[in-house]
């Protein structure tokens, strides 16, 4: 048995995720080492005693993981873990990372995911959501943001399919195995996905059903892949608030779109905004945000993003605006109204070009509106 065999064992097994993972790991010095453990020793472990005990010293009992292995392969499914270079960067910064990822689709979204923002809201919504969660994920693919959802029927959906229309890279996060994608009527959009730059992931084991404890688990992962979470449209016991929270626990940004005061949808968003989430419009104002971080916040946020190391040049493929601003500063340091001037672009598209090179670890910014290479 491998390292990341022992992993997915424990990721199938009843009973362990990533916190008793964390705590196994800790006291036996690894996944394998726990998983060769008397029953006795795993007695003695925080949070697992007598239940837990029996069921990972007799782990064969439970779970097959060359089946496993097999049937993700034969659905085109990739299993990762956090030894993996392609493991979301930000992941990695969690309480709870998870133990494995389920991917189906293309790599490379995850591995720089570190620039993402969320948008999630109601199941039930209206058509003004629809046409703020559309906005805000074209806006958003535009500007270079992969948009991460969780493939719900409402606000997930149309975010998913406005970054497609618009040509983005988006991520769906499902809250059961990827055999058993759900919901059902979705499956399409997740074919899409997978197939046009994205991806779509999972913690649960391939045939694992979705049930009340899965889907705010998978709220975590939405927030804790990205910088910032958008929620559209939600009403107060929305689990939308939950991945908020979970945003927030994690550090992350809050952003809520206001809706109308006597609307049932709006009210989720209206507690947001009074607990202190930032009210947004448009995209706009969420780019804005992060440029107007403090260089002590901007230069935490960087290197929470980081992959540990920068990608090579080679890896990282550019565009347009942001080609055009990545050659003017090649000689040095320049103030950003000089490369606002130079590109002869709206000063907006700029700085969300400008941010994406940051995202991207090309550029930083210093004092006294100036930017320089990395």
């Amino acid at each position: 048995m491998d390292h990341r065999t022992a992993l997915l064992i424990l990721n199938m097994l009843p009973g362990i995720g990533p916190g008793r993972k964390r705590q196994l790991v800790d006291y036996f010095g690894s996944a394998k080492n726990a998983l060769v453990a008397s029953e006795q020793a795993l007695r003695q472990v925080p949070g697992i005693g007598q239940r837990l005990a029996p069921i990972l010293h007799e782990w064969e009992k439970h779970c097959d993981p060359a089946a496993e292995i097999n049937l993700a392969r034969q659905a085109g499914v990739t299993i990762i873990t956090e030894d993996d270079d392609v493991y979301p960067p930000l992941l990695r910064e969690i309480h709870d990372p998870p133990i494995c990822l389920y991917v189906s689709g293309h790599l490379d979204v995850l591995k720089h995911s570190a620039g993402a923002i969320a948008i999630v809201g109601t199941r039930h919504t209206s058509y003004y959501g629809i046409r703020m969660a559309d906005l805000l994920a074209a806006s958003a693919a535009q500007a270079g943001w992969p948009v991460v959802s969780g493939l719900a029927r409402g606000i997930d959906t149309a975010a998913h399919e406005a970054t497609l229309r618009a040509g983005g890279q988006t991520i769906a996060v499902i809250g059961s195995g990827l055999a058993h994608l759900y919901p059902k009527e979705n499956t399409g959009l997740a074919i899409r996905i997978a197939e046009q730059n994205g991806a779509v992931i999972s913690e649960f084991p391939m045939l694992y059903r979705p049930d009340r404890r899965s889907f705010p688990m998978r709220n975590r992962i939405i927030s804790g892949i990205t910088r910032g979470t958008i929620v559209v449209e939600a009403g107060i016991q929305s689990g939308s608030l939950i991945t908020a929270a979970q945003a927030i626990d994690q550090n992350r940004n809050v952003y809520a779109v206001p809706g109308l005061a006597d609307t049932p949808h709006a009210r989720g968003c209206h507690a947001l905004i009074k607990d202190g989430a930032k009210l947004i419009e448009n995209f706009q104002d969420v780019i804005d945000d992060f440029n107007l971080l403090p260089l002590e916040q901007t230069a935490a946020a960087e290197t929470a993003a980081s992959d540990k190391t920068r990608p090579p040049a080679s890896e990282i493929h550019l565009q347009g605006l942001e080609l055009k601003i990545w050659r003017l500063v090649q000689n040095g340091e320049a103030y950003i109204d000089d490369v606002i001037a130079m590109a002869d672009e709206e000063t907006s598209s700029v700085l969300a070009a400008i941010l994406t090179l940051e995202l991207k670890r090309l550029v930083k910014q210093l004092p006294g509106k100036r930017i320089a290479p990395l």
